[in-house]
């Protein structure tokens, strides 16, 4: 999504984060929420890829937002 566009969606506040590997090779990321508890997301490498590239939108947006460069 993209800044100024709004979607139906469930919004969550993330709480913590952790990275859990599994004995046959996936991978997930589990992200702690206020609203739902612990949610986990299997990645792989392109996944992966993709949530850097969101996360550092996001951090831009953040950025703008509060004047800190």
């Amino acid at each position: 999504m993209r800044k100024g566009e709004t979607k139906d969606q469930t919004t969550v506040t993330v709480t913590g984060s952790s990275t859990v590997a599994r004995p046959d090779g996936r991978v997930a990321i589990l992200l702690q929420t206020k609203q739902l508890g612990p949610i986990a997301f299997e990645v792989d490498q392109h996944a992966i890829d993709t949530l850097r590239r969101e996360l550092v939108l996001a951090e831009t947006f953040l950025r703008q937002s509060t004047g800190k460069a």
